[in-house]
């Protein structure tokens, strides 16, 4: 990539905030956790969110040459079997997010164009159909290079965090102004109720901030990136935090837990723009459109970053053999057009089924996409321990996110702790009514999918290696 066609530093930042960052994200913990979503979005911002940024700074910072991000620090770390591991559970874990999402592009739309969603149950099955489309047109756009979408993700990423920021001070204002605050802030109300629900839905908001890692595999695309990648991580890392803080107040300040369980958690967070915007005596309608539209080129940014970005870590510095080469190879410019197109091809396949009616081949892909719902943990367990040996070993380091010892250790330890606790945790909402059989089956599908999955990529990495090896003695 040409120096001029470098990322720079504010593009970097967006691109790390984009995938992170989610004004949804507020809104949906809002309902399920009322105020007690502020203290729980601090807990999660300092003690997991803040380590984690401080992690990947660090091993990224190490590493300006490496291009696969998780991968290549895993790997650099404690070995290639381990980065693998990790690298496959991450891409699991992404691919099956990934088709449920994309839906989310028509209803934002849908606000955007006419201000509220047209997709209620009578025509709600046109979403699937929309979003095949939207994945063909989002892989397109991966291929096209990472100079192009990192545009995208600047200017949805400026624009997200405007309008958050508007919103918390137009909150803010309207509430030392006299419009009295539509939740109750109380110590029953605000403190956790340390229960199952509790941990349930707490252990999801350890997995909302996840994204950060995804910046890491453009490292070699990014200008002076020794330098300006941690600086992006340090600035990405207090928008994001502070945005989840704030604007979990804000929210809260004006709609109450039980209007945004009214609204659905597809809509609340269109919904609340809707009323700050009547409060202040302007035009609700006008507002969401505008907010939407932000929304939908943030989402369109952030989801093909999700779609290129663990094509990058999985198929781009893996050993010759691990994969097929057709899957690793790479343009001149680093892409990998035909992994993309080959994981286009599964997620097609994964979106279609359920409007095919097949029944049994339908239930075998929602059992898929049960066993990978806790992989996206498995990286973060990984990653976080071969950190704490690369700093072991490392003691020399150029860029200290940490500076000392002792804080590196005991913040890594307990985002480790977090992360075997969200495991446990976000797989309770799945188990905690089933009994019997069908709830033993669950269980087994859900904290022992993530490990099945594994095995089965280690298993095709070992027949694609044996192929590979034949191919060279003969």
């Amino acid at each position: 990539m040409e120096e001029n066609k470098k990322i720079k530093l504010w593009a970097l930042v967006m691109m790390i905030f984009v995938p992170t960052f989610g004004f949804g994200n507020i809104a949906s913990n809002a309902v399920y956790l009322g105020p007690a979503a502020i203290p729980s979005w601090i807990i999660v911002s300092v003690l997991y969110f803040l380590p984690l940024c401080g992690i990947i700074a660090e091993m990224a910072s190490a590493n300006p040459d490496k291009g696969s991000g998780l991968y290549s620090w895993i790997n650099q770390s404690i070995g290639e079997k381990w980065a693998f591991i990790g690298t496959w559970a991450y891409f699991i874990g992404i691919l099956f997010y990934l088709q449920m999402v994309f839906s989310r592009i028509p209803i934002a739309a849908s606000w955007a164009l006419l201000g509220r969603n047209v997709f209620d149950d009578s025509n709600a099955y046109l979403l699937p159909i929309l979003s095949i489309f939207i994945c063909i047109a989002m892989t397109y756009i991966a291929t096209i290079g990472v100079s192009k979408f990192s545009k995208l993700a600047d200017f949805g990423g400026k624009f997200t965090l405007a309008a958050t920021v508007i919103f918390i001070v137009m909150a803010l204002v309207g509430y030392f102004s006299g419009t009295p605050s539509a939740t109750q802030f109380t110590p029953e109300t605000v403190i956790p109720e340390f229960s199952l629900k509790y941990f349930s839905t707490f252990s999801w908001l350890l997995f909302a901030v996840s994204g950060s890692e995804v910046a890491g595999t453009y490292i070699m695309q990014t200008e002076n990136p020794k330098k300006n990648f941690p600086k992006a991580m340090i600035l990405a890392t207090i928008f994001v935090a502070l945005s989840y803080i704030l604007g979990s107040i804000a929210i809260q300040l004006i709609a109450s837990p039980e209007l945004l369980e009214k609204a659905g958690i597809k809509d609340a967070g269109y919904i609340v723009y809707d009323i700050i915007a009547n409060n202040f005596g302007l035009n609700g309608k006008i507002v969401v459109q505008i907010y939407a539209a932000i929304n939908l080129i943030t989402s369109i940014a952030a989801y093909i970053i999700w779609i290129e970005s663990p094509i990058r870590a999985m198929f781009g510095e893996v050993p010759e053999g691990t994969f097929p080469l057709f899957l690793t190879k790479k343009r001149e410019d680093g892409i990998l057009a035909n992994a993309l197109w080959t994981q286009c091809a599964v997620l097609v396949v994964l979106i279609a089924i359920p409007l095919l009616g097949l029944g049994s081949i339908d239930a075998f892909f929602k059992m898929l996409t049960d066993l990978s719902s806790l992989a996206v943990v498995i990286p973060y367990v990984v990653l976080i321990y071969a950190y704490l040996v690369f700093r072991k070993n490392n003691k020399n380091l150029s860029f200290k996110f940490f500076k000392s010892d002792t804080l590196a250790y005991t913040l890594a330890y307990i985002a480790l702790i977090l992360s075997c606790a969200g495991f446990l945790g976000a797989g309770l909402d799945y188990v905690i009514d089933s009994s019997g059989i069908e709830g033993v089956i669950l269980v087994i599908q859900t904290y022992g999918g993530p490990i099945i999955l594994t095995l089965v990529g280690l298993i095709i990495k070992r027949a694609s290696e044996k192929s590979y090896n034949n191919k060279l003695k003969n």
